[in-house]
């Protein structure tokens, strides 16, 4: 477990678009958090933990139908301010992260429409301008 705190603590060092970084089991316990410092936070720990809650729910929910279309690999929910990512550990703990997100990003997809949808596919949302 040590090894997962220490995971965070590189995370953040090395990537300085990581706003928020945690580690929590699957009954939503948060075991593990770091928040740069030198950022205006969005949340409170109250929030977060609210925000964890629904989003080991989500996870789980993904879980439910992996016969069908297999195992959740990873989960991207970007908006204007912050994208979050959940990426499994293990069976058992997830890695949930902020980061901040692209002004290019944001300004791509805010208008979209049906006529622009097939241009926008073609680019990889996931990957960061």
């Amino acid at each position: 477990m040590d090894d997962y705190r220490g995971f965070l603590e590189v995370l953040m060092i090395s990537n300085k678009k990581v706003r928020f970084g945690a580690i929590c089991n699957l009954e939503g316990e948060l075991l593990f958090q770091k928040r740069r410092e030198d950022i205006r936070t969005l949340f409170s720990l109250d929030e977060t933990k609210e925000q964890l809650s629904s989003t080991i729910k989500s996870w789980k929910s993904r879980s439910e139908i992996k016969e069908k279309i297999g195992k959740p690999l990873y989960s991207i929910t970007s908006y204007e301010k912050i994208k979050r990512m959940t990426i499994p550990i293990d069976g058992e703990h997830l890695l949930f992260l902020s980061i901040d997100n692209s002004e290019n990003e944001v300004e791509k997809f805010k208008n979209i429409s049906i006529k622009n949808i097939s241009a926008l596919l073609e680019n990889d949302p996931t990957k960061s301008a």
